[in-house]
């Protein structure tokens, strides 16, 4: 049985939620400092188990037959297959927190959706993977060219090639971005992607090019070819110009950073669109703090960029213009010394051969050496003299800018040189050029729109995030934000711990923007405070489009407290009873919110409590009226505001705040043995959810018959003498072992109602408990900050295990040292005594009544105000049932 326990446990821890991780830490350190608190919080964890089958069966009751010891079986094996198949996955127990019903079809509850293959696609095509292979695609196109040159021509095709795949790739993405970007056609990066596009079409294709140019590359081999191609005219010479051109235009390369800033851009602000979404995405992002990137702040850093690549790319273009070399790169060093050698060349002179001899020897060590001399002089000069081939050199493995031809004014002499060293410079600080380019782009960038992005974006960005968040659900936003603020804090202790530097702006150093965005947060804070969960749908409603929005039919338990001699206690208190009604407010709404229920109406002191029941869990009768369900969830929902009463009747007594009222001269003066109670009113019923009010003034809150009925039952347990009143249709709905625990004192029709309620109660004695008086804490801010998200987490941790039937909420009667202790003076033979008499009073023979109830009177327990009232009743009629007696009686107090 240990070993079954103990796995439970096991499959609840393992079911918390991503948020529980951030505080492990803290809890580790404060349970190694409580010592002895920390060995108590270990023993109720234990309590709350959930309990094996055969635990079940053990502290059940022995009135259980075999079919309900059967279905304990069948259903304990069911959740351990749920567990085994991955229940209790950090996933599952997230998306059961909120909803105890998995839909595989919907990514709400944790399953995947089932994407078409046209969704696919375009999920593919918007995915930061897309976005990296077209920035790696974009970036190759910028410098590949360039990579080209740097080699030998041997690998012009291979280049030429991977630019036409290149153009085939920025096709798809412009197609594809005028089919599923909605902003894109007509803009201004089409036309920027149409132009790079092109681009490489006229100057990355060397097919293209020189065939536009009407030139090719292996006009001549040797020096006889070029100086034959230099007498056709001056087309080698102008292709050579034509090259240097070139150079400047390919420039035009540079507007592909508009491209490469689109992807790049893509990808780092990445957020895939929310339908795509799985649990794990949403999780993760919430977790990072990712979020959709805003119109405003979309637009801004588009322009700015925008207008710095415009900068940027006109300054490159427009500076080679000034220059000379861009019209006129005459290398007259070379003509020169040819000029000289053609002058000589009609004689067969030494002189002519020492000039040749020397003009091809000194052009042979330098970066651009001769490869070719062709002199067109005297037939008696030897061909040695009047022609050189470089013989390590094949002109046909140049291509055309890399060789540079120099020919004299008259044309009788030709010089070929290899200017290989100047194109593979002229590459290599193109490439430096433009890394260089977009260093002081992505830095211009970042300094252009930081200030904007941190003063104006950022901050508009999260109002809009927390507006949204307050529109979809404003009790989760307001936690959310309790959370976040919690973690920040945490964040900058743990850094102030490390004797880390904290920067500290002053107050009024704080920026409008900041200011707007901390009051957001308290006005959703105080929105879902103040309307609760019945407003929530009003709330949502109101901020996602114009209206209240409607009001809902639904079921729920309504409960009622009311604070006991309130009207005497205000008279003394003065200024002071409103301390006096929150310090009450406090325990009954942490502990109904403990036990999954929410606080509803503050009517001074009163208070509504509700238990709203699941949209799923709720089916009309025969008589067309909303009922709950028969099933475990609303049985232990049911359960849940039982406990919760009987908890809020222990801590009432346990507070060292509400001690001190006992002990005030003035309140004693007036109420003589005074101490702080609460009167209490459970039913179950229909409602209808909305807004009361008007224009001026609404109030969310919950208006039916069922609700008065409450607070009737309330207003009862001052007639009946019992602390608690529970509706016979509630008793209904709780779980058997609950139900064990109630005791039904009376049937009576109220005020407005002829239809028989039975009233029930669940025996405590109040006086049994003692004060409490917490130690003194070192961080009481933190402390109730942690202490508070800490329990949220345990609350829906607990919740989670209660309607996944891992525990049963029952087991609170046996576990909880408070309610035990409350409930000791009842014995077994009591309950059974009072059950005897009270049918033998339903049924109308009230003698024997009187004889089985007096036998309780001052044997059993003492002052039983039930049992006292029935006698009462029965001896105003002389302990005969009247003619008209048909198993109640008419309740004539209100």
């Amino acid at each position: 049985m240990k070993r079954k326990a103990k796995g439970s446990v096991k499959v609840q821890e393992s079911s918390d939620s991503d948020d529980e991780e951030y505080y492990e830490d803290e809890e580790e350190e404060e349970e190694s400092e409580e010592g002895e608190p920390a060995a108590k919080a270990k023993k109720n964890i234990k309590k709350n188990a959930p309990p094996s089958s055969d635990q079940d069966e053990d502290e059940g009751d022995s009135e259980d037959d075999e079919e309900d010891s059967e279905k304990r079986k069948l259903t304990h094996e069911k959740n351990k297959g749920d567990r085994a198949s991955g229940l209790s996955s950090k996933k599952n127990a997230y998306f059961t927190s909120k909803n105890f019903t998995t839909n595989s079809a919907d990514p709400y509850y944790g399953g995947r959706k089932k994407l078409s293959k046209k969704e696919k696609i375009v999920k593919a095509f918007k995915s930061r993977w897309f976005s990296c292979y077209m920035l790696v695609v974009t970036g190759w196109t910028m410098i590949g060219d360039d990579f080209r040159n740097l080699g030998p021509k041997s690998i012009d095709p291979l280049f030429y090639t991977l630019a036409i795949l290149c153009i085939l790739v920025f096709c798809l993405d412009i197609g594809m971005s005028i089919k599923f970007t909605n902003d894109y056609f007509p803009s201004f990066y089409l036309v920027v992607d149409i132009a790079c596009t092109f681009s490489l079409f006229f100057f990355d294709i060397g097919w293209l090019w020189y065939a536009m140019l009407g030139n090719s590359e292996g006009d001549y081999s040797n020096a006889e070819t070029a100086y034959a191609a230099a007498l056709k005219g001056d087309s080698l010479r102008e292709g050579t110009r034509i090259s240097r051109v070139t150079r400047i235009i390919r420039l035009i390369r540079l507007i592909r950073i508009f491209k490469m800033y689109r992807h790049a851009h893509g990808f780092l602000t990445f957020v895939q669109d929310s339908m795509y979404d799985n649990h794990q995405e949403r999780l993760r992002k919430r977790m990072k703090g990712e979020q959709e990137e805003s119109q405003v702040g979309k637009k801004l850093s588009d322009l700015t960029t925008r207008r710095v690549l415009v900068l940027v790319i006109v300054m490159l273009l427009c500076v080679p213009l000034f220059t000379i070399n861009t019209y006129k790169e005459e290398n007259v060093y070379f003509e020169y010394g040819l000029d000289l050698v053609e002058k000589y060349s009609d004689q067969n002179s030494p002189t002519y051969i020492s000039f040749f001899t020397n003009y091809v020897k000194e052009h042979q060590d330098i970066p651009m050496p001769v490869t070719n001399v062709y002199i067109n002089g005297s037939m008696t000069i030897p061909k040695d003299y009047k022609i050189f081939n470089d013989p390590s050199t094949k002109l046909d493995d140049f291509r055309g800018y890399e060789l540079e031809l120099v020919k004299t004014e008259k044309g009788g002499a030709v010089a070929v040189f290899d200017f290989t060293y100047t194109v593979r410079l002229t590459a290599g600080l193109g490439i430096a050029r433009t890394i260089f380019v977009c260093c002081v782009l992505g830095l211009g960038a970042i300094f252009f729109s930081r200030d904007a992005t941190f003063l104006v974006i950022r901050p508009i960005e999260g109002m809009i995030s927390k507006v949204n968040r307050i529109a979809k659900n404003p009790l989760e936003a307001a936690q959310e934000e309790e959370n976040e603020a919690l973690a920040y804090e945490r964040a900058m202790m743990k850094m102030k711990k490390n004797h880390k530097k904290l920067r500290k702006r002053p107050k009024n150093m704080e920026y409008e923007t900041v200011k707007i965005e901390q009051t957001i947060i308290k006005i959703g804070a105080l929105l879902a405070i103040g309307f609760g969960e019945a407003g929530a749908k009003i709330i949502a409603d109101s901020m996602a489009k114009e209206g209240g929005g409607s009001n809902n039919k639904v079921v729920a338990i309504f409960g009622f407290c009311d604070i006991r001699n309130f009207t005497d206690a205000t008279e003394v208190l003065q200024e002071e009873v409103m301390l006096f009604v929150n310090e009450v407010a406090d325990i009954v709404h942490s502990v109904v919110d403990w036990y999954s229920g929410a606080a509803n109406k503050n009517i001074g002191d009163a208070f509504l409590l509700v238990w709203k029941f699941n949209a799923e869990d709720v089916e009309e009768n025969d008589k067309g009226e909303l009922v709950t369900k028969k099933n475990g969830r609303n049985a232990q929902y049911a359960d849940m505001s039982v406990v919760s009463f009987l908890k809020i009747i222990a801590e009432i007594r346990k507070s060292h705040k509400l001690e001190k009222y006992s002990h005030n001269e003035k309140i004693l003066a007036k109420l003589p043995n005074f101490q702080v109670k609460l009167g209490y009113g459970l039913h179950v019923g229909w409602a209808i959810e909305g807004a009361i009010g008007s224009d001026f003034k609404i109030d969310a809150s919950y208006l039916s018959p069922n609700v008065n009925t409450a607070s009737r039952l309330e207003a009862a347990t001052k007639q009946f003498g019992v602390p608690l009143l529970i509706s016979g249709n509630l008793r209904k709905i709780c779980t058997p072992r609950t139900q064990t625990k109630m005791r039904v004192i009376d049937i009576v029709t109220v005020k407005g109602s002829n239809e028989p309620i039975e009233m029930v109660t669940c025996d405590v004695r109040e006086s049994l408990i003692e004060v409490e008086f917490p130690k003194r804490q070192k961080n009481k801010s933190q402390d109730k900050k942690m202490k508070k998200v800490r329990g949220r987490i345990e609350r829906n941790r607990y919740k989670q295990a209660a309607m996944s039937n891992q525990i049963q909420v029952s087991e609170k009667f046996e576990l909880d040292e408070d309610i035990k202790k409350l409930r000791s003076p009842y014995s077994k033979e009591f309950f059974e005594t009072f059950k005897k008499g009270f049918d033998l009073y339903i049924e109308g023979d009230w003698m024997k009544s009187q004889e089985c109830l007096n036998s309780i009177e001052g044997k059993l327990i003492d002052n039983d105000a039930p049992t006292l009232l029935i006698l009462n009743y029965m001896k105003s009629h002389d302990f005969k049932a009247p003619p008209d007696w048909n198993g109640y009686r008419v309740l004539t107090e209100k």
